[in-house]
């Protein structure tokens, strides 16, 4: 049932993104499962003034199909200045849509992307209010004409008024050739329930940028 929704969202995703030009994919082969995901963020007006954010993943355990885990998160920002901005959307997961209000912190140069989403969100499933803190990094410096070095860290914490409900780090290190494709080590990272009971997958990654 989890991969049929998958599917499901994967080709909803794909069909909304046909008039970008790039879409970065990436595959996370781990020590314990498997992920794909991707992300893309665009201006969709000539004043810049609104921006699409979407991060979407799916992770397929290799033994427990109970652990399978997907996201669809996206939020659609308009920007008051070149870094600050006000946001609404939400996230799909386990079967449930989760409205959220998010302001929006973005900082780009040359070689460094990030993009920070401190957010209210109200669970039906819970019946109250949550907090969360999505991060994106991204640090891609120089080498030479083809190459680049490949730095990504993505996190978010969850809590409601009560306690921790769920963190997550990724951490990606490697190269970029052309900004075509990108390829090295990782680590995911995972804290669940009050207790942070804590899981990692470590593994290899490939990312590539689809034209």
């Amino acid at each position: 049932m989890v991969l049929y929704k998958i599917i499901f969202l994967f080709s909803l995703t794909v069909a909304s993104l046909k008039s970008f030009e790039q879409l970065p994919v990436q595959i996370f082969a781990g020590d314990k499962s498997i992920e794909y995901n991707f992300l893309w963020f665009k201006n969709v007006d000539k004043n810049e003034k609104v921006t699409l954010f979407n991060s979407t993943f799916f992770n397929v355990h290799y033994k427990d199909k109970d652990k399978n885990v997907y996201e669809v998160f996206q939020v659609a920002t308009y920007n008051l200045n070149k870094n600050l901005g006000i946001g609404g959307g939400g996230r799909f997961t386990g079967g449930e849509f989760v409205p959220q209000f998010s302001v929006s912190y973005q900082l780009m140069t040359e070689s460094l992307y990030l993009n920070l989403f401190p957010s209210l969100q109200y669970s039906l499933s819970a019946k109250g209010i949550q907090y969360s803190l999505f991060g994106l990094l991204f640090y891609t410096p120089k080498i030479n004409k083809s190459w680049k070095m490949f730095n990504q860290i993505s996190f978010e914490p969850l809590f409601n008024n009560y306690q921790h409900i769920y963190s997550y780090q990724q951490i990606r290190v490697g190269l970029s050739y052309k900004d075509m494709v990108q390829f090295g080590v990782g680590v995911n990272l995972d804290q669940v329930n009050k207790s942070f009971l804590f899981n990692k997958n470590i593994g290899f990654f490939v990312r590539k940028e689809l034209r």
